[in-house]
């Protein structure tokens, strides 16, 4: 009959720590997902201009296709 007890216990306490995980796990994830909200991106940055190629134009600080008559295209 003990063991009974004992196999019950062990059941109750498997329960309680996968509760306390999934609660944890939960948390987490709503944390993770408002830090993600919070980030603002602008489609006219650097990392766009990157995918598509380019020379660092010094004066403008993004990429373009070197014919920038005003820009400069090299480190001072």
């Amino acid at each position: 009959m003990t063991s009974a007890n004992a196999k019950s216990r062990m059941h109750k306490v498997f329960l309680a720590v996968f509760a306390m995980i999934a609660v944890v796990v939960q948390f987490l994830h709503s944390m993770f997902g408002i830090l993600a909200e919070s980030a603002e991106t602008s489609p006219d940055d650097a990392t766009s201009n990157a995918a598509r190629g380019g020379v660092l134009n010094y004066r403008t600080g993004k990429l373009d296709d070197g014919t920038d008559a005003a820009g400069w295209y090299e480190k001072d």
